[in-house]
């Protein structure tokens, strides 16, 4: 809905759509306040009112906002401080309140968005000092505070920072040494300039010279004396009333010391795989006791994977890749380093999270979000879970797997193909959630990546016509995804079935009714009027993604779509049959073939 000439004032009844997860109203002539009934929309996850003409403060309820993974609300007139309830977001990965008129400090709070990589507070009024909590953000890669009045020294804590890539403090009053850290070394006087007293070795500002470290350290040994001076006051009066109880207490004491030098050292994990890749790869040999079988949970196209629980309540699954000699280790290592690439750069809630790898001679593996309920193909195989398995809990799965390939598709840049989705590939977490995965032979649309030759895929789920071009498209993962759709609702992959039905159906009189080929375990007769309509949507699409022709099928964006659209039945669920449903995919999306994709 952004760049649509909205004018007015933001609805409120934005607050009663519980469901909705992105909101763009960017580039409007929107004024008013943020209606504070925003905060009701718990699976929100990005929300973009940039450019507007928005006024009033940033609304305290934004905290409630616990899915949110990208905030932008740059460009406005918002005033006021920056809400401390921002910290409580915890899978923030962007925030951007940049141009508008935020004043008082950097809230401390900001610290608590641990998986905050992109920070941008320029061009306000924001004073005071950098808060050194910045410097735990450790997944941070973009900070920018431009233009406004901060002051004091950049914080200590910014050394640690190793994943910065990007920074912007010009036009502030900051004064002292800049961290020795790559972003701040490398970044370009443009980025530091109009300062009060910056040093440091960037091109343009001067030596921090040895006067200003000799006054900075009489500082610090001034501080050190004085609270070394304290501390021994402090024990001269408290020794004598205290010299009993430490006596009596000494062994105890060793041992919640002890306690805590081992809590100490089992430091919140994801934070050690980010800078020491020694502790995070004993950590995990540990974890799985040297990639023991009792750790097994699966196996993958080019990999087996373990679960391995670091810390109590830190569960996370690793995928070993499989050992190989001669010219199949290069393979290996092609997908190996081809995964890496393609999960560094997605973030959607539909796509498995991926914490790290190890790549070493003797042993490589990566490190992912473990997903409690193992795969799509394990759930619908084994009869009890295929029953607790819904109607519901499966259209969402169908969603949610159409929303991540749509992302690939038509928001990556450049866009992304996977190559091999696949009921194995795709994931559910403890809620059934969908998460696809296996990104081993994804690859990346390149313009100038016209010659390839290796044919990927799993039989059953392979486009036809790779069987006479090696060159993959967008549509083969449309094809793909058809018969995954149709797996999840048939209960079983309909290769056997449902496509001998579809080439028979000129030579037979009554063909097979829907209901018939539908997962009998959760007895289709019973099924509800939403959920049989969201079941004869998903055929209908999946037929339609499974034309021969790859001109024909739909793109991934127009079934995202669909798919979140109700579509009142024609007629009764007993009575519709597989070669209306195929008649209808054709005649809705093959006109598109005219006008090319979308």
């Amino acid at each position: 809905m952004s760049n649509n000439n909205i004018s007015g004032g933001i609805p409120a009844i934005f607050g009663r759509m519980a469901q909705l997860q992105s909101l763009n109203l960017s580039s409007n002539n929107l004024s008013g306040e943020i209606p504070r009934e925003l905060g009701s929309l718990s699976m929100l996850f990005k929300l973009d009112l940039s450019s507007n003409s928005i006024m009033g403060k940033v609304p305290t309820e934004i905290g409630r906002l616990s899915h949110i993974e990208y905030l932008n609300l740059a460009s406005n007139n918002l005033s006021g401080s920056i809400p401390i309830q921002l910290g409580s977001c915890k899978s923030l990965l962007s925030l951007n309140l940049s141009r508008n008129k935020l004043w008082r400090s950097i809230p401390l709070e900001i610290g608590n968005a641990q998986f905050l990589e992109v920070l941008d507070l320029s061009n306000n009024l924001l004073i005071g000092n950098i808060p050194g909590v910045l410097g735990q953000l450790i997944m941070l890669q973009v900070l920018i505070i431009s233009h406004n009045r901060l002051s004091g020294s950049i914080p200590h804590t910014f050394s640690n920072m190793s994943g910065l890539t990007s920074v912007d403090l010009s036009y502030n009053n900051l004064e002292g040494p800049l961290p020795n850290v790559k972003a701040f070394n490398e970044a370009p006087f443009e980025a530091i300039q109009h300062n009060k007293g910056l040093c440091g070795n960037v091109v343009g500002l001067p030596k921090c010279n040895s006067t200003e470290s000799k006054k900075r350290n009489r500082y610090f040994g001034a501080r050190i004396i004085v609270i070394l001076i304290l501390s021994f006051l402090g024990f001269l009066l408290l020794s004598c009333t205290l010299i009993f109880l430490v006596i009596i207490n000494h062994h105890r004491r060793k041992i919640i010391k002890r306690g805590n030098n081992e809590q100490a050292n089992d430091l919140d994990f994801f934070r050690i795989l980010s800078y020491d890749g020694k502790v995070f790869y004993d950590r995990i040999v540990e974890a799985t006791e040297g990639f023991d079988s009792k750790y097994y949970v699966g196996e993958g196209a080019y990999g087996i994977v373990y679960k391995a629980e670091i810390l109590e309540g830190q569960t996370i699954a690793v995928k070993q890749i499989s050992s190989s000699q001669e010219d199949s280790e290069i393979v290996d290592l092609i997908q190996f380093e081809r995964e890496i690439q393609a999960l560094t750069n997605l973030r959607h809630r539909n796509i498995v999270k991926f914490y790290g790898f190890c790549s070493h001679v003797q042993c490589r593996f990566l490190v992912y979000e473990y997903m409690e309920r193992g795969s799509l193909r394990t759930t619908l195989n084994e009869d009890e879970r295929a029953k607790e398995f819904q109607w519901d809990k499966r259209v969402n799965v169908v969603r949610g797997v159409a929303d991540a390939l749509s992302y690939m598709h038509h928001e990556c840049s450049p866009p992304l193909i996977h190559r091999d989705l696949t009921s194995n590939n795709i994931l559910l977490d403890r809620d059934n959630e969908a998460h696809v995965s296996d990104f081993g032979t994804a690859r990346l649309l390149r313009p100038d990546s016209s010659n390839w030759t290796n044919i990927a895929g799993t039989i059953g789920y392979i486009a036809p016509e790779l069987a006479y071009s090696t060159i993959p498209t967008k549509k083969c993962d449309v094809y793909s995804f058809g018969v995954v759709a149709l797996e999840t609702i048939m209960g079983k992959h309909p290769g056997d079935h449902v496509f001998q039905e579809c080439s028979s159906f000129t030579q037979i009189e009554s063909p097979m009714l829907l209901k018939d080929v539908l997962d009998q375990r959760l007895l289709p007769s019973r099924l509800r009027l939403q959920d049989a309509q969201d079941v004869v949507s998903i055929a209908k699409l999946a037929f339609a993604c499974l034309q021969t022709d790859p001109r024909l099928r739909p793109t991934m964006a127009q079934v995202s779509r669909e798919l979140r659209v109700q579509v009142p039945l024609e007629m009764p669920l007993s009575a519709i049959n597989l070669e209306q449903l195929r008649d209808l995919s054709v005649r809705k999306f093959g006109a598109f073939a005219v006008y090319g994709e979308f």
